[in-house]
């Protein structure tokens, strides 16, 4: 199909001219890195990039002079596009230690050519079409987004938090592809590969199709030939004909793939962005580790050092913005709390304050064998656990400390045994090894204590959540914990813990901002009038204002009013 001249460069100069992310992306070693547009010429068919690549290795991403970079438009009101650009030809120059400038010279066309033969359909200017991927047979199917088309494969785009199950090569029982005139294609596919952009939160996935009969083969071709022609219509070039592709004309039934952009560009406290920011390198670190890639231990390292540094500088902001990950995965949420409670516990105690680091870094980790261990016999680490799956999933630890080893990364002394040793009792009761009570040290004590704390007071397979009280009972009365650092926890965090949801005797309900010297609500911020169901409220109130909704009455589980 002939195509317009620049078409490729005039289409990233229209996207840049709005909201939009760019990533570079590289091979198995590199991490994707956030850029931006620094300049653009369209006589040229240039685009150069500048990029921030704290580690200097910035000729990992141009392997052999080339560049490979994706391009996503932010569009508030209609569906995101996304952009992909392989092997573009590359030039790069280092502006200053760490931040460089890529000047890429593209081709004419959107169009990418594959073998053997064929081309890769951009879906753009409002072109969609919705997919939904059966990961395991009968028991998990994750919704997706259409980003392009080709007769070899496709492009989805996937929220982070729901890429958990997902891994490069594994076996795709059905991928189903619904276009807007109710056009459904069914194949079987293989995840080639799977890339996080810069700051976002989707993931993109590469599928390959296989095992394609002769019929399936057929109306692929046909499709992926109305899409190209539909690209053609849209944005300019030279197309075959005027009128659109049936395939692009809407059926009422048919449901538009959700804009998952909206939710990520809400107004939040710089805090809320970074805590925020440290849940996502959890996902990346997942998928590094399931792909037995490098260890991704400056990732690690830098979520440690950051919780530690919001731990010192507003403990209280911190512990209030750990609410806001209520939309991650249940893995996530429990690790990234524990890490932040056990570095603001830790930070306290001078005699501990030096292994902090290593402590934090041991909590954002010791959870993710779990997520390793999704498989067809345990789809969901968010659903009631049958006998045999919770037998399984008591085997994380293992998984995760062998597959540290596969990827031949050795933790510190203090990170390792917080893996290993965060789920031991004192009384012997807990697990991998069944330790006692004199071969578990005070870092470990306070971490079980913190863990098991998180763990009961939030729902979880079933299970509901437990007040803070009610949680501190069930514990002191356990034999597996020390109630000293019980104690401890509880004369540092109150009944009314920062970031917990509170219920006053006026019908309002409110997030706990801060607390005062004895562990009562000094600062709330009151969300819901239980007398008006369907409104909402967003009022600060200090502690001389509090009489004003009332006394406190309770803590209260924030799901059970859908907050």
């Amino acid at each position: 199909m002939p195509a317009l001249s620049s078409q490729a460069i005039r289409t990233i100069e229209r996207v840049a001219g709005g909201e939009h992310d760019i990533t570079i992306f590289s091979g198995p070693g590199a991490h994707p890195l956030a850029a931006q547009i620094a300049g653009i010429d369209i006589g040229k068919r240039l685009l150069v990039l500048q990029v921030f690549c704290p580690m200097g290795n910035i000729g990992d991403y141009l392997p052999g002079g080339l560049a490979s970079f994706d391009l996503e438009n932010i569009n508030r009101d209609d569906s995101s596009e996304l952009l992909c650009f392989e092997n573009v030809p590359a030039t790069c120059d280092r502006i200053s230690n760490g931040l460089f400038e890529i000047r890429c010279t593209l081709g004419d066309t959107l169009l990418v050519t594959e073998k053997p033969g064929g081309v890769r359909v951009p879906f753009i200017q409002g072109m969609s079409a919705s997919v939904s991927l059966e990961v395991f047979t009968g028991s998990l199917t994750l919704g997706a987004r259409l980003c392009n088309l080709s007769i070899g494969g496709c492009m989805l785009e996937i929220p982070l938090t729901a890429s958990t199950p997902l891994s490069i090569n594994q076996q795709i029982p059905t991928v189903a592809i619904d276009f807007p005139n109710g056009e459904r294609l069914r194949m079987r596919g293989s995840i080639r590969n799977i890339r996080p952009f810069g700051r976002t939160r989707h993931v993109a996935i590469g599928v390959r199709f296989i095992d394609l009969d002769r019929e399936t083969q057929q109306r692929l071709l046909y499709i992926v030939a109305e899409s190209e022609s539909e690209l053609a219509r849209r944005t300019g070039m030279e197309s075959r004909r005027g009128r659109a592709s049936p395939l692009f004309l809407v059926n009422r039934n048919y449901t538009r793939p959700p804009n998952s952009v909206n939710k990520r560009r809400k107004k939040l406290s710089p805090m809320v962005h970074t805590i925020k920011e440290v849940a996502r390198q959890q996902h990346i670190m997942l998928h590094l580790l399931k792909n037995e890639r490098p260890f991704p231990e400056d990732l690690l390292y830098e979520s440690s050092d950051t919780l530690l540094h919001l731990a010192e500088s507003s403990r209280q902001q911190l512990l209030y913005a750990l609410h806001y990950l209520n939309e991650e995965a249940s893995w996530v949420q429990h690790s990234v709390r524990v890490a932040a409670l056990l570095g603001d516990t830790l930070l306290a105690r001078p005699e501990l304050a030096g292994d902090a680091r290593e402590a934090v870094a041991g909590a954002l980790l010791h959870v993710m064998g779990k997520p390793l261990l999704l498989s067809e016999r345990l789809p969901s680490l968010d659903t009631s656990l049958g006998a045999s799956q919770r037998s399984i999933l008591k085997q994380h630890v293992e998984t995760l400390e062998q597959r540290l080893r596969q990827i031949d990364w050795s933790p510190s002394p203090i990170l390792g045994n917080l893996v290993g040793g965060i789920n031991e009792r004192l009384d012997g009761s807990g697990y991998p090894n069944g330790k006692m009570a004199d071969t578990l040290p005070a870092l470990l004590r306070i971490a079980s204590v913190i863990k098991i704390i998180d763990t009961l007071t939030h729902a979880r397979n079933g299970r509901s959540a437990l007040t803070p009280l009610e949680a501190y009972r069930w514990v002191y009365g356990h034999g597996g914990y020390d109630r000293k650092c019980l104690i401890r926890h509880v004369h540092r965090y109150g009944f009314y813990p920062v970031g917990s949801l509170t219920k006053y005797s006026g019908g309002f309900l409110a997030w706990v901002m801060e607390i005062d010297r004895g562990g009562m609500p000094s600062q709330v911020r009151v969300v819901k009038n239980l007398a008006f169901q369907d409104s909402t409220l967003d009022t600060v109130l200090t502690a001389k204002d509090l009489t004003m909704i009332g006394k406190l009455k309770e803590v209260v589980d924030p799901t059970d009013f859908q907050l």
